[in-house]
C-alpha cells in the first residue's frame, strides 16, 4: 500500500473582470503525485461566455 501523503499546490488560475471586479474562475493544481486537476468555482458552462484569462501562480512571495 502506498503511504505517500498527497498534496496539491496551485499552480495557474482563470480570472475575469465581473461587474468590475476580479473573479477566479478555476484554478489548476499540481499533486505531489505528478498529476494536475482543475477545481471550477463557477460552472464551466458559465464560463463558456467569460473572457477568462489565464496567469500562472507564483508561489514565492519575495
Amino acid at each position: 500500500m502506498d503511504e505517500r501523503l498527497t498534496k496539491g499546490v496551485p499552480v495557474r488560475e482563470g480570472v475575469a473582470i465581473v461587474d468590475g471586479r476580479e473573479l477566479v474562475v478555476w484554478q489548476e493544481h499540481l499533486w505531489n503525485t505528478g498529476k494536475r486537476t482543475r477545481a471550477w468555482f463557477v460552472p464551466p458552462e458559465d464560463g463558456c461566455a467569460m473572457r477568462i484569462v489565464e496567469r500562472d501562480i507564483d508561489l514565492d512571495p519575495s
